[in-house]
Order: C-alpha cells, then structure tokens, then sequence
C-alpha cells in the first residue's frame, strides 16, 4: 500500500468516524427501584423509574417505568443503529429532566391538586465526602451524605459513570447508584444499567417553562394555599384543612412564623368548640 493510499483510506476512516458519532449519542440508561415508606410498619409503596442519561448532550430525563426490562447488573450495546424516542405521558408528574449545560432542572410539584412546572439549580447540593467504598452492580462506589430541604441522606456514587443521579439528586462527581434518607423515607436501589448509542440530534424539554416557578416561589405559593386551607369551610360546622408541610421535601420550614401563627389560630378557634 502506498504512502498517499494508506493516508486517503486512514483520512475517509476518520471522517466516517466522526459523521457517525454526529449521528449518534452515548447514553446510560439506568432503572431504580424507588421506595417510600410513609409510616413505619405499613407497606412500603414500591415503583421503578429509568435514568436516561445523554452523555454527549449534557442531559438528562428520569421518568417512571412500569417493570424492570432485566435484572442484568451492566449491559453493552454496541450497535449505534439504535434509535431512542422520548414521549412524556400525561401531565409530566413523574418526570424530572436535567439540562447540565445551563445547571437547571425542571419537574412537576402539586398545590392543592393543580400541578406547577418549578424549575430549580444543579448546584443545591452540599455533599460531603466519605472513606467509605462499596461495590454497586460491579462498579466500585464511594459514600457521600448531606442535608437537603428536611432530610439527611446518604448516597453511593461512582466516578466510572457520568454525573447524575436519580429524581432531584444530583452533584457528586459520577453516577449516584444508591440513595437513602437515614429516616428511611425515600431510598433509591439500582435494577439494571445499560450503556448503548441513539440516534438522536437533541433532546427538548419537555415542560412549558414560560410559566415556570422558582422553588422559592412554589414553597411561597404552596404556604399561602396552605393557611387558606386552614380556614376551608364547606359546610357550616366543618373545620378547615391542615396541609403537610411537604412530602420529600420540605415545603413549608418548622419555624415559619407566617404559618405556625396561622396554625395556632386554627387549633385555638377548634378547641373552643
């Protein structure tokens, strides 16, 4: 083979290299099984939801699935012929989608049964890092815990994977594959991971974010339906509604003034009675 044969052949190589990896995205694909338990010794609500993490377009969409699609701890999809479509079901409720290029994500809370699209920041999270390892479907983890809106957690994260994590949680530098608040509330476990190539050029949002609130701006929201609830009537001798002050998180804070007068008020008026 001659000089300029082998550098046409090895140049045709990496063009077509590079048009294919411009068709295609890198991405990992990861099921949780996510369990909440609301009040010890009942049944725990069980569901799994699918990690799918756009390694080349810095995002992410996690959303709930219904069974796991294998019980294998990693797998490798070679075939770059693939092709990923995305269609968000009803309203969004059980979606969250991470956009790292701008440091934003976007989900769906509830006020009084109307649902707001909030859109929040990537850098919220003050994890600190532990010692600790722990081997995770073959990948080799470490530990992290931190304080986040009401609860404690701990997570296992590796650096083998890209930057992520289940529903909110995000922020270590790798994949968090396990996750667990120390009351045992929420807790993340792994199914199955699987690391294959789409063919996709971008990934949208898939909210209407033209009217997306603030975190700030849902808690005030949520607060201020939550003291009108208190005064709910619909019937002459019925008392009003006491809202949770929130559910993962904490929506409204233990020592908001605002709120616990308007509390004390409540209870005051109702033990008269």
């Amino acid at each position: 083979m001659s000089r300029n044969t082998f550098i046409i052949i090895t140049t045709l190589l990496i063009f077509y290299s590079a048009f294919a990896q411009k068709d295609s995205v890198n991405i990992y694909q990861i099921q949780y099984e996510k369990t909440l338990t609301i009040e010890e010794g009942r049944r725990p609500f069980i569901a799994v939801y699918e990690l799918n993490n756009f390694v080349e377009l810095n995002k992410s969409i996690y959303t709930k699935k219904g069974k796991p699609k294998t019980t294998e701890a990693f797998t490798k999809d070679e075939d770059d012929d693939s092709r990923l479509t995305f269609t968000p079901t009803g309203k969004n409720i059980t979606t969250l989608f991470k956009d790292y290029n701008n440091g934003t994500f976007y989900s769906k809370h509830e006020v009084a049964y109307k649902y707001f699209v909030v859109k929040d920041s990537l850098n919220i999270f003050s994890w600190s890092i532990q010692n600790n390892t722990n081997e995770i479907l073959g990948f080799k983890c470490q530990l992290a815990t931190m304080d986040f809106r009401g609860r404690k957690y701990e997570a296992w994260f590796t650096p083998d994977l890209p930057v992520g994590g289940p529903y909110k949680y995000d922020g270590l530098p790798g994949m968090i594959l396990e996750l667990k608040s120390v009351d045992n509330f929420i807790s993340f476990k792994p199914v199955s991971i699987k690391n294959t190539k789409v063919k996709l050029a971008n990934l949208e949002n898939p909210f209407d974010t033209k009217d997306a609130l603030t975190w700030q701006e849902f808690k005030d929201l949520y607060k201020k339906k939550a003291i009108e609830l208190l005064s709910y009537a619909p019937a002459e001798n019925s008392g009003g509604v006491v809202s949770s002050r929130g559910g993962i998180e904490l929506y409204i804070d233990a020592d908001d003034k605002e709120y616990n007068d308007a509390l004390d008020k409540y209870h005051k008026k109702f033990s008269k009675n």
